[in-house]
């Protein structure tokens, strides 16, 4: 990993020294720092550094989703720190996002689950009076799939099964980079690891179809590395697959980043871009929201790597960490939502859960409120690069076709519908990580190394749990905690 002294554009030498380099405390009404420098011809003409912040801050924090919110949560608590989020959109939540149905319901547009293991989002959730139910999963599943696994291909998935396990907690949560067999598995995607080692192609069709619902790419895209990491940090191939999905969130995972920015008050800001950041090691300067400078003692980028390559720092960032932010690999991760007056297929005897390798809808699921009322269901499709039908209403006529398949022709008759695609976000690359071969091995210790005052937190940046709301709680209180030590 590069230094940050091996930047020649972070040469101390060549900063141009601005008159008044130390801004008294008294003045900026807050405890000393010492504002960043770097040399004018370095800067762009509409990023003005050179004039005085509106505040400093002990802790600025980017990214108002569930991370940076419980980062800034946490430090309020860890200590009587000045701290700002800013939030470039104008809603917190991040890839959570809660839309209203007809008949009083609510759908989870993005990330919606929480199950056993994950602790710091349950405990989260506990000290903010949010409670959870169950997944409804009282009855038969849909298999509308064009086959079903005989008893060799049974053995041969659960063989397999086991074999990931086994090699999964090889591989060490904080550095998995550093496991024993991490250049042979990261220079290999899944789906070159089952075709060694698996005997039947319906088998790697499941795993497959496993992949591609939890990264969002086909198994032939991921790292072997980065998927055995992730079965570890999720406990196993069975918690991680299966047992994250057993509880909801009552209204919506939206509610705990809403309730968390509603105690923070106006230490969240909206619509609050971030243009760029000067830095060095005593602080940061922010620019933000087409014009406004605010300063920090230290910086927390809570996003997914791919999405803090949008910010400019000045001086750049060190090659491995940008090198990590800019070939992030990410999913599109679309779902989609139909609401019906009762959830009708319970009276069949179904659970909600269908799967299918032959509808536009791959998984579906019941995702009706706790009382029941409206009957909702959920699905994913897969989706690969432009193969997204290009209307809402074709979009609207494939999904419905599809939850007809499974129950009955009732599932025409929906009295709402929602959808939403993470992928054609404006202000998100993507919701879930297919991290490809090669990057984890060459960039991957950037995910959490420090540059300067800049700490880095964000789901994906997590040792357990990554990728779910889980991991992005533990990496927002894991930020904090490194903030408030470095803090005076």
């Amino acid at each position: 990993m590069s230094s940050n002294s091996d930047q020649s554009s972070f040469d101390r030498r060549s900063f141009l020294r601005w008159s008044g380099a130390a801004i008294s405390a008294s003045w900026l009404g807050t405890r000393a720092w010492a504002r960043p420098q770097t040399e004018a011809k370095d800067l762009p003409q509409h990023l003005d550094f050179r004039r005085p912040p509106e505040q400093v801050y002990d802790a600025v924090i980017i990214g108002g989703g569930l991370s940076g919110l419980t980062a800034a949560s946490a430090l309020n608590q860890l200590g009587n720190h000045r701290v700002k989020v800013l939030e470039v959109r104008d809603r917190v939540g991040g890839r959570t996002l809660n839309a209203a149905t007809a008949g009083g319901g609510v759908v989870e547009l993005g990330g919606q689950w929480v199950g056993p293991t994950q602790d710091a989002v349950l405990n989260l959730m506990a000290s903010l009076n949010i409670d959870r139910f169950p997944t409804y999963n009282i009855g038969a599943p849909v298999n509308d799939t064009s086959e079903t696994l005989n008893a060799v291909e049974l053995l041969d998935y659960w063989q397999a099964i086991q074999r990931i396990d086994q090699m999964a907690q090889t591989v060490p949560l904080n550095n998995p980079w550093d496991a024993a067999q991490a250049s042979q598995w990261d220079a290999m995607t899944v789906q070159d690891w089952m075709n060694a080692n698996m005997a039947t192609d319906a088998a790697k069709s499941l795993i497959d179809f496993t992949v591609q619902v939890d990264f969002g790419g086909p198994a032939r895209r991921v790292s072997l590395l980065w998927f055995l990491f992730y079965v570890h940090s999720g406990t196993n191939f069975n918690t991680m697959s299966e047992k994250a999905q057993r509880w909801r969130v009552v209204g919506g995972t939206q509610v705990i980043s809403l309730e968390l920015a509603n105690r923070l008050g106006q230490q969240v800001e909206l619509n609050a871009e971030v243009e760029g950041i000067l830095w060095d090691d005593r602080g940061a300067l922010i620019h933000f929201g087409g014009g406004r400078l605010i300063g920090a003692k230290k910086v927390i980028v809570a996003m997914m790597p791919k999405d803090a390559d949008r910010i400019r720092f000045f001086p750049n960032l060190p090659s491995d960490r940008a090198n990590l932010q800019k070939l992030w690999s990410t999913g599109q991760g679309d779902k989609y939502f139909a609401v019906y007056n009762t959830p009708f297929w319970r009276q069949q005897g179904r659970n909600g859960i269908a799967y299918s390798d032959n509808q536009f809808i791959v998984l579906a699921w019941d995702n009706s409120p706790p009382s029941g009322s409206p009957g909702i269901l959920g699905g994913f499709p897969i989706l690969e690069g432009s193969n997204r039908p290009p209307t809402k209403a074709l979009r609207r006529r494939l999904v419905l076709r599809s939850f007809a398949d499974f129950f009955g022709p009732e599932a025409y008759n929906a009295i709402d519908y929602h959808e939403y695609s993470w992928g054609l976000d404006p202000l998100t690359e993507g919701c879930v990580t297919p991290l490809e071969p090669g990057l984890l091995t060459a960039f991957g210790p950037a995910l959490r190394q420090p540059v300067g005052p800049i700490h880095w937190a964000g789901t994906e940046s997590s040792t357990v749990w990554c990728g779910y709301l889980d991991g992005a709680v533990r990496a927002g209180e894991r930020a904090a905690q490194e903030v408030h030590a470095l803090l005076p």
